[in-house]
């Protein structure tokens, strides 16, 4: 069973998380060999505060308003 984690800032619509899954289900069952309904995408949000880079902790970017 393929698994897609996906970590990400929060803010997305249901409707940007369902053409993703739908994009990555996609990809993986045409170059991947998967059947659709093995394919696993688990959306993991990252809040800010949540994570460090460069030895600061880090805030995610805002999303733009598009």
């Amino acid at each position: 069973m393929p698994t897609v984690i996906l970590y990400w800032s929060p803010g997305r619509s249901e409707d940007q998380k369902k053409a993703v899954v739908e994009g990555i289900t996609d990809t993986l069952v045409q170059h991947g060999g998967a059947r659709p309904e093995d394919v696993l995408i688990i959306f993991q949000n990252i809040e800010a505060g949540d994570f460090g880079r460069g030895g600061q902790m880090g805030t995610p970017p805002k999303l733009s308003e598009s």
